[in-house]
């Protein structure tokens, strides 16, 4: 039985590719209503905090507060997308449009709709994230060629906000129950996860806070890989990767609970 339920969980590569195949084609005729608005707000961020507050600001080290806030602006855009994608995209398609009854009549598993799911979530993420930091890349805010490999950090970071709004999704009964998802969720971690201040000038224990927060190690790696990165980017990315692998057999058992059982 053990052996039994360890290949439940392990998905199917092609039939998680058919998932994100076919959610691929449905962004590429929408993608012009759905990019604007998560990627506008982040924008909005940037000119107002970088370019209004930040003119009153002065950071120790000498870096300007714009070059401060802007990689950190690239990871909460792929929060928000990866976040708005694995939330109410799923639900609808799970819930209210019973897509989801209609793939697993076909070889799909529920492993597979899960992965197929999350990881092209990890992908839009990273479309979201890239659109953003060529955007600050234009504002001259990114001085390291290894900001180049912030799109393929994004997708490991991606892919754990979209593994959490998952698991969310796959549990809770009502759509309104996304208020509080994001309102005591996403919101103080997008304020709280260093963004916008330095948590060096900030007592010990609010880093420590903060370290429980996956937004903070996906700040930290963009962060560190747009200025140069150090040793400690890896550990950052381990940790979201970490997140995600503990996390993925909760929503797969529950979207089987509810849908095939």
């Amino acid at each position: 039985m053990k052996t039994e339920s360890r290949s439940q969980l392990i998905p199917s590569p092609r039939h998680a590719a058919s998932v994100a195949g076919r959610n691929w084609r449905v962004f590429q005729k929408l993608w012009k209503g759905t990019l604007a608005p998560q990627f506008i707000d982040p924008l909005f961020y940037l000119v107002a905090m970088g370019y209004g507050l930040g003119t009153y600001v002065a950071l120790r080290n000498g870096v300007s507060y714009q070059d401060f806030i802007a990689p950190g602006l690239v990871a909460s855009a792929a929060m928000w997308s990866a976040s708005f994608e694995c939330t109410y995209n799923v639900y609808i398609r799970m819930n209210e449009y019973h897509l989801y009854d209609a793939v697993l009549s076909t070889p799909v598993e529920a492993q597979d709709l899960v992965a197929g799911d999350l990881a092209w979530s990890s992908i839009r993420a990273a479309i979201y994230g890239t659109v953003f930091l060529i955007v600050v890349t234009a504002f001259g805010l990114i001085h390291s060629w290894w900001a180049f490999a912030i799109p393929f950090a994004v997708v490991v970071g991606g892919l754990a906000f979209s593994t959490i709004a998952y698991t969310f999704t796959s549990l809770i009964p009502r759509i309104d129950l996304y208020s509080y998802y994001f309102t005591l969720g996403l919101t103080p971690m997008f304020l709280f996860s260093g963004i916008f201040f330095p948590f060096d000038q900030l007592p010990g224990w609010a880093e420590v806070v903060a370290w429980f927060t996956p937004l903070y190690h996906l700040v930290e790696v963009t962060r560190g890989l747009a200025d140069g990165p150090g040793p400690i980017v890896l550990l950052h990315l381990g940790v979201l990767l970490a997140i995600s692998v503990a996390l993925f057999a909760i929503p797969v058992r529950a979207v089987r609970r509810r849908l095939v059982a």
